[in-house]
C-alpha cells in the first residue's frame, strides 16, 4: 500500500487548527515525583543504556550497548537476571541491536552479528530462550527498527542498502521465520540526511534531528501504528484492523529558527569527523536549514495518550502529551537531562549520565 502523504499534509494544512509562537500551547504543568533511581550495584555493572523498556508486570529490561549484555530488574529495581548472553550459541547474541516487547510480555532483540532476531519467553518472572530466525536482508534489506504484531509477526522498517540509494522506506510485516507476509504496510521517502561525498560517491550518511526533517514510526500497546514527519506537528494513526492512515494529531505550529547558536553547537559535535576535511565540513554547511524541525521524536504510553519531544528556543527540548484524541493536555519538566525512554503503569522512564560518565535509571510518577 503507497500512501499518499504529500498530498494529504498539503489538504490538511488547509483545515488546521492555529496556535501562535508566542505560547505555542499554554498549558499546565504535568505533576511528576521522582519515585526511583537505579544505578550500579554488584549485579549491574553499566557501561550504557541504549534501551529500556517496560513489561506488563513492571519489571524492566535494560540493554548496554557499550558493554553487550541485557539485563532485568523487577519494579523495585532488584536484580533479576541477565537475559541470555555473549556467544554464538541459542539465546546468544553479539551485538545487541533493536529490541521490542510484545504484548505477552516475550522480549525480542536483533542481534547484528548473526543477523538473527532472537525471542525470550517470561515464565515465573524471568525470560529464556524461546526461539531465533535469521532475517533474510537481501529478500527485503536492512531494518534498524522493528515492533512485534500478533501471530508472532513483527513490523519491520526497512532501508535501502546503498547509502547513496535514493529509495524509500518501506515498513513490512515478516513472520516468526523471517518471511514476507505484507510487502508494504506503508511506504515514505528517506529521512532528509547529511551526506559526505568523495570523489562523487557517497562515503557517510546520517540525520541530525534538529537539522533535518526525519520520519517517525511507532506503535502502541494496543497495537496502532504511527507515523509523522518532524517537521511538522501532524501525526497520523491506523488503527488496528484498519488499512488507512488517519490523522490523530493536526496542529499548525511554525518552525523554529534554526540560529547561529544552532550552526556553532552542530560544528563542534562533528568536530572531530570534519578534522583535516574541508570537503565534508562544506557538506555540512550546505546542509544547514533556516528553520529546525518542529519536534525530535515521539512516545504513546499504555494509555493512548501521545509524547511530543519538542524543540524550542532555548535549543532544547520539551515533552507535550496529547491525548488519545490528539489534545494537548500538558507539558512536561524534567530535571537535568533526562532522556525519556519509556511512559508506562503510570511512571515516566528516563535516563541520565552522571558527572562519572555512568548511566542512571530514574522513575518519576506521574501525579496529574
Amino acid at each position: 500500500m503507497k500512501f499518499l502523504l504529500p498530498i494529504l499534509l498539503i489538504l490538511l494544512a488547509s483545515c488546521s487548527s492555529q496556535t501562535s509562537d508566542a505560547d505555542r500551547f499554554d498549558l499546565p504543568i504535568l505533576d511528576i515525583e521522582h519515585v526511583m533511581e537505579i544505578s550500579e550495584s554488584d549485579d549491574l555493572l553499566l557501561g550504557s543504556i541504549t534501551n529500556l523498556m517496560v513489561d506488563s508486570d513492571g519489571d524492566i529490561i535494560l540493554i548496554d550497548g557499550s558493554q553487550r549484555y541485557v539485563y532485568a530488574v523487577n519494579s523495585a529495581g532488584d536484580f533479576i537476571q541477565q537475559i541470555g548472553g555473549r556467544g554464538s550459541g541459542p539465546g546468544e547474541y553479539q551485538f545487541p541491536g533493536p529490541a521490542a516487547l510484545s504484548v505477552d510480555d516475550k522480549f525480542h532483540l536483533f542481534d547484528f552479528s548473526s543477523r538473527s532476531m532472537i525471542a525470550y519467553a517470561k515464565e515465573n518472572g524471568r525470560w529464556d530462550y524461546h526461539s531465533d530466525f535469521a532475517a533474510s536482508f537481501n529478500e527485503y534489506g536492512f531494518f534498524s527498527l522493528f515492533f512485534p504484531a500478533a501471530n508472532d509477526e513483527y513490523f519491520v522498517v526497512t532501508n535501502p542498502m546503498q547509502l547513496d540509494s535514493e529509495g524509500e522506506t518501506i515498513v513490512r510485516k515478516i513472520n516468526n521465520s523471517g518471511n514476507v507476509v505484507q510487502d508494504s504496510v506503508y511506504t515514505y521517502p528517506q529521512n532528509e540526511r547529511f551526506s559526505i561525498t568523495e570523489n562523487g560517491m557517497t562515503r557517510m550518511s546520517m540525520t541530525i534531528p534538529n537539522m533535518h526533517r526525519q520520519g517517525r514510526f511507532n506503535v502502541d500497546y494496543s497495537g496502532n501504528l504511527y507515523f509523522g514527519w518532524t517537521d511538522s506537528l501532524t501525526i497520523f494513526r491506523q488503527m488496528a484492523g484498519n488499512s488507512s492512515f488517519d490523522p490523530v494529531i493536526n496542529i499548525d505550529v511554525n518552525n523554529l529558527p534554526f540560529t547561529t547558536a544552532d550552526r556553532d553547537s552542530t560544528l563542534g559535535r562533528y568536530e572531530s569527523m570534519l578534522a583535516d576535511n574541508n570537503q565534508a565540513r562544506r557538506d555540512l554547511i550546505s546542509s544547514f536549514p533556516d528553520t529546525k524541525p518542529i519536534y525530535s521524536d515521539y512516545k504513546i504510553d499504555d494509555q493512548g495518550r501521545i509524547w511530543v519531544q519538542m524543540f524550542n528556543e532555548e535549543g532544547d527540548t520539551e515533552w507535550i502529551v496529547f491525548s488519545d484524541e490528539g489534545e494537548p493536555l500538558y507539558e512536561v519538566s524534567l530535571p537535568g537531562n533526562n532522556s525519556v525512554r519509556t511512559i508506562r503503569h503510570g511512571n515516566i522512564y528516563t535516563v541520565e549520565m552522571t558527572e562519572e560518565g555512568i548511566p542512571v535509571v530514574n522513575v518519576f510518577k506521574i501525579n496529574s
